[in-house]
């Protein structure tokens, strides 16, 4: 990486942390005419650091990593080096607000572990267990963390979980932002790739059907079925799995795989019927 003075690239971008993807272009651009070597202000750290920037706040996965590098940065520059803070919010940690408060400095301490211990005895509905003491943006971004962490563990179910109150939690007010691709594709690779349940198991398929209904993507969704299907097809279940197949099309006609599974399925004499009508949409 390209070493990086004392201004954010967002500050060097002239854009705002919150900014959208489009205006990180345009400010691109703008800075880009500057520095560009034909001009009388050409400079090639600069045009260097400019296009570090630039690939680094145009890729979600990218920008959200520098994002929270920076909040750790900013966490403990605040850090009175005379003041445990830490310590401080131990001795309150009967309290849940406090236990909250734990969570969110621990993980940006990077103490996983001790993290995840105080994350699960703070009680209360999943919307509610971080966002009754921070704002929604940054207590979704920390449950983002901590499905991560869960992941990591093989904790499959668990990630699951906070991945899919995080989507309808998402669908409902929306926090995350450019960020949000990024969530969804951790959702779709946990669900097609990172579940440790055999392929025929039931309760794989209804994961697979609750994963279509909630999906923000109607890709993901058509994706999600689209495996029932197969899993279904394995173990001759025909009708079913056309059914399935019925839905992916009506959300998706384009995606590979669909059409050669419908056309072996039909052409093994598995019984079919009209597609039904989707309400994944």
């Amino acid at each position: 990486m390209v070493e990086q003075p004392l201004a954010t690239y967002y500050e060097f971008l002239g854009v705002r942390p919150e900014a959208s993807p489009r205006e990180i272009k345009s400010a691109f651009r703008k800075k880009a005419k500057v520095f560009h070597p034909d001009t009388a202000r050409s400079d090639d750290r600069s045009m260097r650091l400019l296009l570090e920037a630039y690939r680094t706040l145009s890729d979600p996965q990218l920008r959200r990593d520098y994002d929270r590098k920076l909040r750790r940065t900013q966490a403990r520059s605040r850090e009175h080096p005379s003041f445990e803070y830490r310590t401080w919010l131990l001795e309150r940690r009967e309290d849940p607000e406090y236990r909250a408060k734990l969570v969110m400095y621990d993980l940006l301490h990077d103490r996983d572990d001790e993290a995840l211990e105080y994350y699960e005895t703070i009680s209360g509905d999943e919307h509610t267990r971080l966002t009754r003491y921070f704002e929604r943006a940054e207590a979704m971004d920390a449950e983002f963390c901590i499905a991560e962490l869960y992941e990591k563990r093989g904790e499959w179910r668990k990630a699951y979980g906070v991945y899919r109150t995080l989507i309808e939690m998402e669908r409902e007010k929306p926090a995350f932002g450019y960020f949000f691709d990024v969530v969804e594709l951790q959702f779709r690779r946990l669900v097609l790739e990172g579940i440790c349940l055999p392929d025929g198991r039931e309760e794989y398929l209804d994961i697979l059907e609750e994963a279509a209904r909630i999906a923000a993507d109607p890709e993901d969704s058509a994706r999600f079925l689209r495996r029932k299907a197969e899993i279904l097809a394995k173990a001759g279940r025909g009708r079913e799995a056309l059914a399935a197949l019925g839905e992916a099309e009506i959300l998706a006609p384009k995606l590979p795989g669909i059409k050669p599974l419908r056309r072996r399925l039909e052409a093994s004499g598995s019984p079919g019927g009209p597609s039904p009508a989707s309400s994944l949409a």
